[in-house]
Order: structure tokens, then C-alpha cells, then sequence
């Protein structure tokens, strides 16, 4: 039993880290978003979304898979989906690494737990299941809808991000993630999110 509390509190540790891996996203006081930040907020997409889902779901699988789907970047660190989409091999390198975190992170807590973690991991990374797509597209959507909350709006820090044109583009096409699901309220939202960012990016015409 002590042994098993020691491996426990080993892997706190890797979520401590998690606490501090800072995004390119910003918050509404300009403080950049950070690992944990977004996950909080994604497991509660998975409640506030729930009950207007038109396909059945496990519900305990959709906040296990929030929960874990970015604790390797404890070890990685983020890296934007602008600049993966731009560089097609950072997002190879940045996959190599996170399964690599996840082994080792597998290898720190006591088996069952570890196996649980690392298969939940890697479901979501698969995306063959309907709660793995879920959960990925909603992450695409909280990604998005954040990133027009900066001092009520101000998204002129797009611009200064890393490839920050692909960094615009995902904040304005609908993607088809979302569209597979075939369920018309997260389509809603992803709707209502590029909108939003279209209205903020009119708000300084000189710089869009």
C-alpha cells in the first residue's frame, strides 16, 4: 500500500507540471491560458453539452477523456495547432514525444492505473471511438472560443503568435471533425464561435 501511495504522489508531480505549460492562447486579462486551465474548462463542456446530444454517449468516458488527453505535455510542453498545421513535421516529432511522456508516465503508477490512463490517452489520440471525437472536437471549439476573450475580444494578439495567419484561419473555418459528429448543437457552437471571431477581427479592419 505505501508503494502505491508513493507512485500516486510521483504522478502528482507530472500534474503539477501540467499546471504550469502555458498556450499561445490568452485569457481575458492577457495572462496566457494554461494546460490545466483548458482542461478544467473542457471537462465542463462535456456537462454543459450532454443533454443536447443527439447520439448516447459514455459520460464517465467523456471527463476521463478530458482529463487526460493533454498530460504529456507535461513533458513536452504546448505546441499551437498553428504551427503544427504549418509544419506537418513539428506535429510528427510533437506525437513521438507525447507517447513517449505517456509510457513513462504508464511505467510511474501502480499498473492498473497506469494501463487505464495510458489506453484513455490513447483512445483519444486514435479518435476511432464516438467519445474520443467528441471530446476532440469540443477541445477545437474551447480552443477557438477562447481565444476571443482577451480584453473583451481583442484578437489583434493573433497576429504576434507564431504563424499567426494559420493562427486566424482555425479561429474562422469550420472543421470537419465537428462535421463527422453529425450532432447539430456542436455545430451550433462551432458556428457561434466563428462568428464571434469574424466580429472581432472587423472591430480593427486595418489590421484583418
Amino acid at each position: 500500500m505505501q508503494n502505491k501511495v508513493a507512485q500516486i504522489f510521483e504522478f502528482m508531480k507530472v500534474l503539477d507540471k501540467v499546471c504550469l505549460v502555458k498556450r499561445a492562447t490568452l485569457l481575458s486579462d492577457g495572462t496566457p491560458e494554461t494546460d490545466s486551465s483548458h482542461t478544467f474548462k473542457l471537462a465542463f463542456w462535456m456537462m454543459l453539452i450532454y443533454p443536447y446530444l443527439k447520439h448516447k454517449y459514455d459520460y464517465t468516458k467523456l471527463l476521463e477523456l478530458a482529463l487526460v488527453h493533454d498530460i504529456a505535455e507535461a513533458e513536452t510542453g504546448d505546441c499551437p495547432k498553428s504551427v503544427q498545421y504549418a509544419h506537418p513535421e513539428i506535429k510528427q516529432i510533437k506525437k513521438e514525444q507525447e507517447l513517449s511522456a505517456m509510457q513513462k508516465y504508464r511505467d510511474i503508477l501502480p499498473p492498473e492505473t497506469g494501463k487505464r490512463i495510458f489506453e484513455l490517452w490513447s483512445e483519444y489520440e486514435e479518435r476511432k471511438t464516438p467519445e474520443s471525437r467528441l471530446v476532440a472536437a469540443l477541445d477545437k471549439v474551447d480552443a477557438n472560443l477562447q481565444a476571443n476573450f482577451h480584453h473583451d475580444g481583442d484578437v489583434r494578439y493573433w497576429l504576434d503568435c507564431e504563424d499567426g495567419e494559420q493562427y486566424r484561419r482555425i479561429n474562422t473555418e469550420k472543421k470537419q471533425i465537428v462535421a463527422d459528429l453529425d450532432e447539430s448543437f456542436i455545430e451550433e457552437l462551432e458556428s457561434g464561435t466563428i462568428k464571434l471571431s469574424q466580429e472581432n477581427m472587423n472591430r480593427w479592419p486595418d489590421k484583418f
